[in-house]
């Protein structure tokens, strides 16, 4: 009877093994991903992975949402997944040029990428990347210059290049800022042929991307430029204007002389602007012809530039 049990009892273990199916594991599971370390701790869900490398986190946003660097088919990747890791959206730089044209009408090979600003923006990531020929990254050289955008609400991926030869026209993306809270500052700077900036636009955009306006930035000490409004701004002039411009046209809605009342000056500096509900204060420090140090603070009416 016993041994009656004991092989009832060994067959049964043998048909409920058979029944079981072994582990499939999934297309590509086992296929290195270069960084799989990474690809492992952010738990990232990866559609296609057929001739990919994941190199590097360059991002997180202010969603928990991921920004992931590689190579595709020896081409630019970027990878947008959110915190859970599952794939938002993913492109593949095939239009990356792979020459990069001098001042003197030449071409050099491109060889190294650098990312240069990465930053959100009105929930917008804005990335900045120059191809340039060599890893010393000299200010001088020309490179082109890749603008990226990603879009945090929609995950859209998109991206414009330009060629930057310092000493010509071309300028390329020196900062993106808040201009308001749904209007972005994206500011492109002119280079001389020692690679210094030399001129800046600032170029606002609302939310769909639509120019609001555009205006010069000499980003000098006595100058200071700020927002009143979605269609209004206000700056300080190298000679100590106070302007309140409209952002379409850069009409002039008022124009005061800070140094009416100070006269002739040596040298002087905007300390603060300080924007009120109703009132805007200006303080700043100058030197006067006599050398005497001066330190004024002005209130104004915002909407009329009377002083209060």
């Amino acid at each position: 009877m016993k041994l009656h049990l004991t092989l009832l009892v060994m067959i049964c273990l043998a048909i409920a093994s058979c029944s079981k199916k072994p582990a499939e594991n999934q297309p590509g599971d086992d296929v290195s991903l270069g960084n799989d370390s990474l690809v492992k701790r952010l738990n990232l869900k990866i559609s296609d992975k057929q001739n990919l490398i994941v190199k590097v986190l360059v991002f997180k946003d202010s969603k928990g949402s991921y920004v992931i660097a590689g190579a595709k088919d020896k081409k630019y990747w970027i990878g947008y997944f959110d915190g859970s890791g599952n794939q938002l959206k993913v492109k593949t730089y095939t239009g990356d040029p792979t020459e990069i044209p001098t001042a003197s009408g030449t071409k050099v090979q491109v060889g190294y990428n650098f990312f240069i600003r990465i930053k959100e923006v009105n929930k917008v990531i804005y990335i900045t990347r120059q191809m340039r020929e060599s890893q010393i990254n000299n200010a001088a050289d020309p490179f082109i210059e890749d603008f990226t955008k990603i879009d945090i609400n929609s995950s859209a991926i998109t991206n414009t290049y330009t060629s930057v030869i310092p000493g010509k026209d071309e300028p390329f993306t020196s900062e993106m800022l808040p201009w308001t809270n749904s209007l972005t500052e994206i500011t492109k700077s002119k280079l001389d042929v020692a690679g210094k900036i030399v001129s800046s636009v600032n170029y606002i955009y609302n939310q769909q991307g639509t120019l609001a306006g555009s205006f010069p930035s000499p980003r000098d000490l006595k100058y200071a430029e700020k927002a009143l409004s979605d269609s209004e701004y206000i700056l300080v002039t190298s000679d100590f204007h106070f302007v309140c411009k409209r952002l379409a046209d850069n009409s002039v809605k008022y124009d005061i002389d800070l140094l009416e009342k100070i006269g002739e000056i040596r040298s002087g500096v905007i300390n603060e602007i300080k924007i009120n509900s109703s009132s805007i204060e200006i303080d700043y420090s100058v030197v006067n012809k006599d050398g005497v140090s001066i330190n004024v603070r002005n209130e104004i009416r915002s909407t009329t530039g009377e002083e209060l």
